[in-house]
């Protein structure tokens, strides 16, 4: 029984390694790769555990194998942890189960914040088990510890701890409990820290600026059918049953129900607001597998169907790895991230020569050209976009007043170079002799918000680098100014000019007031502010929205 657990184990770290190793990078995995070069407590998407990890594996092998290095090792690890989570033991059962999740083996090999949360997940059940049981000297410290990590991890991690705690309220009572939560907040600080000193984005944007302008049905649809074909293309559903059948016989078995129950009630009521990724559960797959298992391992019948089944999905992994690998001819498909990202990437080049390239509104584009050109690639993220983390790196610094390629939606006026490359079929290009844009700085804290004679005036405080002060002096920035974005549900529908110029801009920190006129029809718009740059029509997002009324 040791030499089978141990011939899973390895054959499931050394196919993932191949795979890891053959397969191009994912768009949001070259972005995060992004983050390993600029390293920081925090992120405007994530904090910093998979910035960590792909720097640590990037440092070992310098290629799509050292982004995902430990991402791997992690996954196959979670695994052994999530066996050691189960009361009792059918190795054969469960190396069935986990087999049939087909993520649990594709995305295994993704360089993603969530395989990193699933590791300290599984840790975290395990040390609570241990804690519940003996709440004292090291289990206290190393559950402060496993909070800690988890939420370094990806923000999800404070649900599970919500979850174990509503399954155990008695938690509470234990002095034990808030040493442990002092611990983790201690650790977690410096990421707290640059949350604040950045004006909390992430906060800003996962609980505001995500949400949909209205509810349709097919969030709630598409939420369910994700959530069954996550647990497994063939048998999830059996699995996500199983899960909910079966009763807990432990504390913490209670504690991975309640979770597994929290998770997809929580992201349910969540379709209500927009759309949901169906990774976002992915904390729950550890209880799916622990809940699952205890109850279809006392069903015999069941069992067989589990058995009979594991090798027409393993026959799909196999096709969908097949698939993954870049000798797959895929120019048919209209998006298609795993394959010709050095061929876009060299077309690219050819236009751009040495020049660094600007792409507008795409941190996924300007970091794949990034790790597979080696060169300088910056996201300009306008107004009709989001902010990103794009907004806070000195990239853009380097860009001001030198030339630069601009990339983006073709435009025959304008961004008028095209491309034969399939994946740039829709894409222009242009050269800019002088660029600049101004989207570092930020335009925080907008209010005494009024509109009078159609006339709409707004406090902004406004947080400039100081390396861009002498900047915003000279030729061409002094054209630069605020602009005001206006949206219907979450679509930009109109562009709007201040008289506030970017030059008008004279120390680090300053509060300003701006006056925009806006003649349009009675009504409640949200908006945003943007500043004027290079591009023509393309002003930079430098602000979270806000609302104003128009009576």
């Amino acid at each position: 029984m040791k030499y089978r657990m141990q011939l899973f184990y390895l054959s499931w770290l050394g196919i993932n390694l191949l795979q890891a190793s053959a397969t191009e990078l994912l768009d949001d995995e070259a972005y995060y790769w992004m983050y390993s070069k600029f390293p920081a407590w925090g992120y405007f998407d994530h904090p910093p555990m998979i910035a960590v990890l792909i720097k640590a594996g990037y440092a070992l092998f310098r290629s799509e194998l050292g982004v995902r290095f430990f991402m791997v090792c992690m996954s196959t690890a979670t695994l052994y942890l999530t066996e050691q989570l189960t009361e009792k033991k059918d190795d054969v059962l469960f190396f069935s189960i986990c087999a049939s999740i087909a993520l649990a083996q594709i995305g295994g090999i993704l360089a993603v914040p969530d395989i990193p949360l699933l590791f300290f997940v599984s840790i975290f059940f395990l040390v609570y088990k241990r804690f519940v049981t003996e709440p004292a000297g090291l289990n206290t410290i190393l559950l402060g510890i496993s909070v800690a990590l988890m939420l370094y991890s990806k923000y999800h991690g404070i649900l599970v701890v919500f979850f174990a705690i509503l399954s155990n309220p008695k938690l509470l009572l234990k002095y034990q409990f808030y040493f442990a939560a002092a611990i983790s907040l201690l650790i977690f600080f410096p990421h707290l820290y640059w949350q604040y000193s950045h004006g909390f984005p992430s906060v800003q944007y996962h609980l505001f600026e995500r949400n949909a302008g209205h509810y349709n049905v097919s969030y709630t649809l598409e939420y369910l059918l994700g959530q069954i074909a996550m647990a497994g293309p063939l048998i999830g559903w059996l699995f996500l049953w199983a899960a909910f059948r079966h009763k807990p016989v432990s504390v913490t078995e209670r504690a991975l129900k309640f979770t597994f129950y929290g998770f997809y009630l929580f992201f349910l009521l969540s379709s209500l607001k927009g759309r949901v990724e169906a990774n976002w559960t992915a904390p729950a797959f550890v209880c799916l597998i622990v809940l699952s298992h205890q109850y279809i391992v006392e069903n015999i019948s069941i069992r067989k169907w589990v058995y009979k089944t594991v090798p027409f999905t393993l026959f799909i992994v196999v096709l969908a790895r097949i698939y993954m690998l870049p000798i797959v001819n895929t120019a048919w498909l209209p998006k298609n991230e795993f394959h010709g990202n050095q061929a876009w990437v060299k077309a690219v080049e050819e236009k751009a020569g040495l020049k660094p390239v600007v792409m507008i509104n795409s941190y996924q584009k300007a970091s794949k050209f990034s790790f597979y050109s080696g060169k300088l690639g910056f996201s300009l993220n306008t107004a009709s976009y989001r902010r990103n983390n794009y907004n806070f790196w000195p990239i853009e610094d380097s860009l001001l007043n030198k030339q630069a390629y601009v990339l983006g939606a073709f435009d025959p006026l304008y961004l008028s170079d095209s491309f034969t490359n399939t994946r740039l079929k829709e894409s222009g290009g242009r050269n800019i002799d002088q660029y600049f844009s101004l989207s570092r700085i930020q335009l925080l804290k907008i209010k005494d918000i009024t509109v009078k004679d159609n006339v709409l005036s707004l406090s902004v405080l406004i947080k400039t680098p100081p390396h861009y002060l002498p900047l915003l002096q000279t030729f061409p920035l002094d054209t630069a100014r605020v602009y005001i974005g206006i949206y219907k549900d979450t679509d930009l529908v109109q562009y709007i000019r201040s008289g506030f110029r970017a030059r008008d801009i004279h120390t680090e920190s300053s509060r300003a007031l701006i006056s925009i006129p806006v003649n349009i029809p009675k009504g409640i718009y949200s908006a945003k502010l943007a500043i004027s740059n290079a591009i023509i029509g393309q002003p930079s997002l430098n602000s979270t929205s806000f609302k104003f009324k128009i009576d």
